[in-house]
């Protein structure tokens, strides 16, 4: 649910007693609520349900807090105030357990909430709505690229042969570069059919060097201003990263921070369905800004083809096809040779723009929804916290 992308699971619903209590509704805050203590641990943490969440059913291990008035600028504020250091720290001492601590009800409740003027209060409510919006935008836009790809010649009908994973055989005329059988029958006829009908191919449009992962390296924690902002594989696919600092390694800038426009894959994992492994996000806003773990697969696209890339890649079509190329035994990775080969579609001028147009809208919705968000936070944090605790 923390997810830039909420990808869930499909259960049978009469198997849950009370399923419609258990409805997220826009406007509910949606907290973590089994984990450790870690400090980049996701337990104790919240996100403001929006659409993108809405209608979906809640796990046993979170926790949902609904509101009186959710559009009110006490709701808006309520939230700011628990995203802080110290508002994580305040919901994790309201845990109980041994290993894996659990969120009280009774306590999270009784949890105290400092309020700040009427003109800060209207601030953050009005940057924290502002957020929330930009993320519902965000995804309209990219939801909007992919639509775009259904006018590319064979992309409908390459989504119908494996947009739902099942078992499968097929007849494989071609070459076996490794004989790995998942590589070949994981996105059923799909990958045969798109290379006789797309000409091009995905190592046609990235930069000679521009397939790799980064380097591994000891990650030694240390504070602001010292280091580098740095982020796992699973921080890359949340909407608010949950980083940390470390010292820098000394690799070239290059190995550990990413230029805007780069793909960064989920390079290592399983083949779970609601797994990152495979995914993909596009590197803009803050994410270009931070330096990124050796299990994120770097993708550098030529010039003109970032919008392209990303679309097609994020899609359920790219998402298999990306999936198809991993190589291992329990422990995934991508092979760089299979990737280059994964066929790629030649899209005219005309598409391209609006793929384009879509997918820079998106990412400036996200950059505007990560910006209202921490000026929100900030507001909190240092006007109004200083005060209550004097």
């Amino acid at each position: 649910m923390f997810a830039t992308e909420p990808v869930g699971r499909w259960i049978r619903a009469d198997g849950i007693r009370g399923i419609e209590d258990q409805r997220i509704k826009a406007g509910q805050l949606l907290f973590a609520g089994v984990g450790t203590l870690g400090e980049t641990e996701l337990y104790g943490r919240c996100i403001l349900a929006d659409k993108r969440l809405e209608g979906r059913i809640i796990g046993s291990d979170a926790v949902a807090l609904t509101f009186k008035e959710p559009d009110s600028d006490v709701a808006a504020f309520a939230y700011a105030f628990l995203c802080t250091r110290a508002g994580v720290r305040a919901v994790r001492a309201t845990g109980y357990g041994t290993k894996l601590m659990s969120l009280r009800m009774d306590f999270l409740r009784a949890l105290p909430i400092p309020l700040g003027t009427d003109a800060q209060m209207t601030r953050v409510g009005v940057l924290i709505r502002t957020a929330v919006e930009q993320r519902e935008t965000y995804m309209l836009h990219i939801r909007e690229a992919r639509t775009l790809l259904e006018q590319v010649p064979g992309y409908r009908e390459a989504r119908a042969m494996c947009e739902h994973r099942r078992a499968r055989h097929i007849r494989w005329p071609g070459a076996l570069p490794t004989f790995t059988a998942w590589t070949y029958a994981s996105a059923g006829e799909a990958l045969d059919f798109l290379g006789k009908k797309w000409s091009a191919r995905l190592g046609d449009v990235l930069d000679e060097n521009g397939v790799f992962n980064g380097p591994r390296f000891a990650r030694i924690p240390c504070e602001v201003p010292y280091g580098i902002d740095f982020l796992s594989q699973r921080d890359v696919f949340l909407m608010r990263p949950v980083g940390r600092r470390i010292a820098n390694p000394g690799f070239a800038d290059r190995l550990l921070f990413v230029a805007p426009g780069t793909l960064l894959v989920g390079g290592h994992g399983t083949l779970g369905e609601g797994e990152i492994f495979g995914r993909v996000e596009i590197a803009a806003g803050a994410l270009s800004r931070k330096a990124f773990t050796q299990d994120i697969l770097r993708l550098i696209p030529k010039s003109g083809f970032e919008s392209a890339c990303a679309a097609l890649l994020s899609s359920v079509v790219g998402f298999r096809l990306l999936r198809s190329t991993a190589v291992g035994t329990k422990i995934l990775s991508l092979r760089p040779d299979l990737l280059r080969a994964i066929p790629f579609p030649v899209i005219d001028k005309g598409l391209g723009t609006l793929i384009d147009r879509a997918v820079t809208s998106a990412l400036d919705a996200r950059q505007c929804s990560e910006e209202a968000e921490a000026e929100a936070i900030r507001i909190v944090e240092q006007e109004v916290l200083p005060t209550w605790l004097a």
